[in-house]
């Protein structure tokens, strides 16, 4: 699917164009997914796994700056995967999986401030950070470069959901 997805968009990919792509049988693929939606579910359940492994440790061991621009880095690397999961058929798994795995995050961390609500502050963090992401995505490749989309994407989070009271 993924290959298919750098050449087409997912509305028009079949189940059978992924089996020949992967080359599996046709009864194989409802083996192990119900439809091409529950697979472009579970990419996207894997992509948001892949983007929290690799940006909270940075987070956590040098500072949030640091996270953003690994979490935009990344995305840019696989910009037209992610393009088609949070502006395309995935979008709503995408989301749900992030405030997923931000909620296991922040039980083992202390809260940034006494003012918010944890739940509130990750819905917030998380769809602001989402909203962005989509919004760049959306935008022509190279428009906004890396660094520009992390500097934006720390003062719209830092500025509404870090900010002590």
């Amino acid at each position: 699917m993924l290959a298919l997805l750098e050449r087409k968009p997912f509305e028009q990919i079949t189940v059978r164009d992924i089996c020949a792509e992967a080359g599996v049988h046709y009864a194989t693929f409802f083996r192990h997914h119900a439809s091409k939606e529950a697979l472009l579910d579970y990419v996207a359940a894997d992509q948001i796994d892949r983007l929290v492994e690799l940006t909270l440790p940075v987070m956590h061991a040098i500072d949030d700056q640091a996270g953003f621009h690994a979490l935009c880095a990344y995305v840019d690397e696989h910009r037209t995967l992610w393009s088609a999961l949070l502006n395309g058929g995935a979008a709503a798994t995408m989301r749900d999986e992030w405030l997923r795995l931000s909620r296991e995050v922040a039980a083992s961390t202390p809260p940034m401030n006494n003012w918010l609500p944890v739940e509130l502050g990750i819905i917030c963090s998380v769809s602001l950070i989402a909203e962005t992401v989509s919004w760049w995505l959306a935008q022509a490749p190279k428009a906004y470069s890396v660094d520009e989309i992390a500097i934006i994407m720390h003062r719209l989070v830092s500025s509404s959901t870090m900010r002590p009271d």
